[in-house]
C-alpha cells in the first residue's frame, strides 16, 4: 500500500467537493478534512441548506465500511446555532465513512456527492477496499448500501470498473477481496467472457497459503455460478471443507441433509448434534442462501412437532436463542395469532409464548447484515416488521390485566398504522378508555373515521358523543359522512365502477338454520347481497362487523337482501355453532346452509358452482346480484377495516338502485 500520491490528492478532492470552508456556506463539513482512522471526527450539518430546511429536529446515521460490511451507528446530533454537530470515533478498520440525514421519511444523503468520506491510517496510507468501496456505494450492479444513493449520485458499471482497477493500482495485494467483485461486474457487463481471467483469479486464491473460508466460499460462488466450471468448483469446495471441517459450507451442507429428513421427531437429535458442531453464537454473523431458506423450517419442524401431538410448548423454549431473527415473527403467527383469531385458545393460554417469543424479537442483539441498521433505525425497523405481533400481545396484555403496558406498546406502532387499521384503532381507543384519557378517544374516533377504519363500536362511541352535544342523532349520518375524504369517497367509486360485471348467474334454493327453504331465483326486483363465510374462518369472521353496518343501514328497504351462505362446513354441529356464534356477537344476519355437492357429499354445492362459473376460490368472497338477476359484483377477501367494507357495500348498492 502506498502512501498519498497526487492522483490519490486529486481523488480525494473530487470526493470531497461537498467539503468546504464554513464561509461558503455548505450544508455538510467534516473535521479534519482527511479523518484518520481510529481517531476523532467531527461531522456538522445545516439543514437550512438542504431538503430538510423545514424540519426542527433531525436525526442522523453515520455508516462505516469495514472488513467489506457496512455498520451503521445513530450519530448525536447537537444543534448549534446554525447547524447540528455531532462527534464519533472512526473504527481502526474502517476504510469509508457516509452519513445521511433524515426527518421522519425525509432523508438527506448529499445528493449526487454524497456525505462519503475516505479515511486513511496514521501514516497517510490509504486503508484497504477504500476505493473499491467508494465505487460500489454508487454502483447498482455491486451496491452495497442499499436506498442510500440518490439517483443522481448513482454510477455505470464502467465506472465502476474504473474504481476496482484503481484499488488494484493502490494496493497490490487487492486481488484477495476485488476479484469476486470484478467478477459479478464483469459477468454483467460481458456475459460469458473473461472467463479465463475469473478461473485465473481462483486459482490465485487457492493457492493462497492462509485463506479465510469467506474468501474461498466467494471463489466457489464465481467458479461454479458464474464461470460454470463443476471441475474448479469441486477443487474449491473441496479445499473448504478440508480446511474448515466445521465451517460454513460444512455447516450448509448438514442444514441441506436435516432439512430432507422427513419424520419431525427423528430430526430433533439431528438438530441437538447440529447446534453442538455449528454453535449459533460462531454463526451470528452468517447467512447463506441455504441457511435462509432451510434452517427456520428445520426449526418449524421439531418445535411444532411436540405442540401438535401433545401440546407440549418445552422445544420453543429450549431453541428459541438458536431460531433465526426473522422466523420468529412466523412462530409467534402461529403460536399466539391464529389460536386467538380461531378461538383454539384464551389470551390467557397464550400469553406465555406471546411473551418470550416477543421479548427475544425485540431485544435479541443486531448480527450480521443487521447491523447496516443503527439502534434507532434497528427499533423503526422492528416495529415496521413486528408490528401486527405488537398489537396481539398488546391485546393479551388488555386481556390478561396488564392494560397500562399494553397501552404503551400500542404507542410504540401508533405511526406503523396511522389510523389506517380498524382493528388497531379500535383496540387504542379501548385502551384509552380503560387508562383513563378520555378526552383522547373522540379525536382518535374522528381521526379514523377519516380514513374509514373504524368499527361499530367505536362509531356508537361517537353517536353517544354526538347526542350529549346535539341531544339527538338525526343528523349523526351526514356529520360521519362529513369527515370523510370525498377525494377519497370520489376514488373509491369509480374503482367500484370499474370492478361491475354483468354476467348470467344461477340462482339456488337454500335451506335456513331451522331448515326453511329460501329461494333466491324468487326475489325479482332485489338486490341479493350474498357472502360465504364458515365458521372456521377468521377472515370471514373478521369481516362480519362490517357487513353488519351494510344490513343496519339497508333493514328497512324492501328492495335490498343480504345472505350469509354457510359453506364448507365440517362439524356436525355447525349450525348450533352458528346459532351460538351469532347470538355472542348480537348480529341480524339472515344465514342459509349451502347445499351438499352430489359429488364431493361436502356442504358446498353452491360454492363450487360459483368458483367453476366465475373462476375464484378461497373465502370470504362477497356477491352482489342486481334486480334483474344479474351478477354485477363479485369480490374475495377482507381488507381488515369494517367501515370500509361497509362503504363498498353501500357505495356498489347504490349505484345498482341508481340505474
Amino acid at each position: 500500500m502506498k502512501k498519498i500520491t497526487l492522483l490519490g490528492s486529486i481523488v480525494v478532492l473530487l470526493l470531497f467537493t461537498c467539503v468546504v470552508k464554513a464561509q461558503d456556506r455548505k450544508p455538510f463539513h467534516i473535521i479534519p478534512l482527511v479523518p484518520v482512522a481510529g481517531q476523532d471526527v467531527k461531522f456538522t450539518y445545516d439543514n437550512s441548506l438542504t431538503s430538510l430546511a423545514d424540519e426542527e429536529t433531525i436525526y442522523g446515521t453515520v455508516y462505516y465500511w469495514e472488513n467489506l460490511r457496512w455498520r451503521a451507528e445513530d450519530l448525536k446530533l447537537v444543534k448549534n446555532d446554525t447547524a447540528w454537530e455531532a462527534t464519533c470515533r472512526v473504527p481502526e478498520n474502517c476504510a469509508l465513512v457516509s452519513c445521511k440525514f433524515y426527518a421522519g421519511d425525509k432523508k438527506d444523503t448529499g445528493g449526487r456527492s454524497t456525505y462519503t468520506t475516505m479515511t486513511f491510517s496514521k501514516n497517510g496510507q490509504n486503508l484497504p477496499t477504500a476505493y473499491m468501496a467508494w465505487g460500489m456505494l454508487r454502483n447498482k450492479t455491486l451496491e452495497s448500501l442499499p436506498e442510500y444513493c440518490d439517483e443522481d449520485a448513482y454510477i455505470d458499471d464502467e465506472v465502476m470498473r474504473f474504481w476496482l482497477n484503481q484499488q488494484l493500482l493502490k494496493d497490490p495485494g487487492a486481488r484477495k477481496y476485488v476479484f469476486y467483485y470484478a467478477a459479478k461486474l464483469l459477468n454483467k457487463m460481458m456475459p460469458g467472457e473473461k472467463h479465463e481471467q475469473m478461473l485465473g483469479d481462483v486459482d490465485f486464491i487457492l493457492n493462497l497459503p492462509d485463506v479465510d473460508e469467506e474468501t474461498l466460499l466467494k471463489a466457489l460462488e464465481v467458479a461454479k455460478n458464474i464461470v460454470k466450471d463443476s471441475t474448479k468448483a469441486a477443487a474449491v469446495e473441496t479445499r473448504i471443507l478440508k480446511d474448515y471441517p466445521n465451517g460454513i459450507l460444512a455447516r450448509d451442507q448438514e442444514i441441506w441433509r436435516i432439512f430432507r429428513i422427513m419424520d419431525a421427531d427423528a430430526k430433533a437429535p439431528e438438530l441437538d448434534a447440529f447446534l453442538k458442531r455449528f454453535p449459533t453464537e460462531k454463526f451470528k454473523d452468517i447467512e447463506t442462501e441455504t441457511s435462509s431458506m432451510y434452517l427456520g423450517k428445520i426449526f418449524q419442524a421439531v418445535v411444532y412437532q411436540p405442540i401438535i401431538k401433545k401440546n407440549d410448548y418445552s422445544f420453543l423454549y429450549k431453541y428459541l436463542h438458536d431460531v433465526p431473527h426473522l422466523c420468529l415473527l412466523t412462530f409467534y403467527w402461529h403460536m399466539v395469532q391464529v389460536p386467538l383469531n380461531t378461538n383454539q385458545r384464551t389470551p390467557e393460554q397464550v400469553l406465555p409464548f406471546a411473551k418470550v417469543i416477543y421479548n427475544e424479537v425485540m431485544t435479541r442483539p443486531q448480527a450480521g447484515a443487521d447491523q447496516v441498521y443503527s439502534e434507532r433505525e434497528w427499533k423503526d425497523y422492528l416495529l415496521t416488521r413486528g408490528k401486527d405481533m405488537i398489537l396481539k400481545y398488546a391485546f393479551v396484555l388488555d386481556a390478561t390485566g396488564s392494560s397500562a403496558e399494553a397501552l404503551e406498546l400500542m404507542e410504540e406502532i401508533k405511526g406503523k398504522y396511522n389510523f389506517k387499521s380498524a382493528e388497531y384503532n379500535n383496540q387504542y381507543v379501548r385502551l384509552l378508555e380503560k387508562n383513563g384519557y378520555q378526552s383522547m378517544v373522540i379525536p382518535m374516533i374522528v381521526a379514523s373515521v377519516r380514513e374509514d377504519a373504524v368499527t361499530p363500536e367505536m362509531l356508537e362511541i361517537l353517536r353517544k358523543d354526538y347526542v350529549k352535544q346535539h341531544k339527538n342523532d338525526k343528523d349523526f349520518e351526514a356529520y360521519v359522512s362529513s369527515l370523510k375524504s370525498q377525494e377519497k369517497q370520489q376514488e373509491l367509486q369509480k374503482h367500484l365502477q370499474e370492478t361491475m360485471i354483468n354476467e348470467d348467474i344461477e340462482l339456488f334454493t337454500m335451506e335456513d338454520l331451522d331448515g326453511k327453504k329460501v329461494d333466491l331465483s324468487k326475489m325479482e326486483g332485489k338486490i341479493i347481497v350474498l357472502d360465504f363465510w364458515a365458521t372456521w374462518c377468521a377472515p370471514c369472521k373478521a369481516s362480519l362487523p362490517g357487513m353488519q353496518m351494510a344490513v343496519n343501514k339497508y333493514k328497512n328497504d324492501p328492495n335490498v337482501a343480504f345472505f350469509f351462505i354457510s359453506t364448507m362446513e365440517t362439524a356436525a354441529n355447525f349450525k348450533e355453532q352458528i346459532r351460538k356464534f351469532i347470538k355472542e356477537h348480537n348480529y341480524t344476519l339472515q344465514v342459509l346452509c349451502d347445499n351438499v355437492n352430489p359429488k364431493t357429499k361436502k356442504q358446498s354445492a353452491v360454492y363450487d358452482t360459483y368458483c367453476k362459473a366465475f373462476k375464484f376460490s378461497g373465502i370470504p368472497h362477497k356477491m352482489i346480484i342486481d334486480g334483474n338477476g344479474k351478477l354485477r359484483w363479485s369480490i374475495g377477501g377482507y381488507m381488515g377495516s369494517p367501515s370500509a367494507l361497509a362503504e363498498e357495500m353501500n357505495l356498489m348498492i347504490e349505484m345498482l338502485k341508481a340505474e
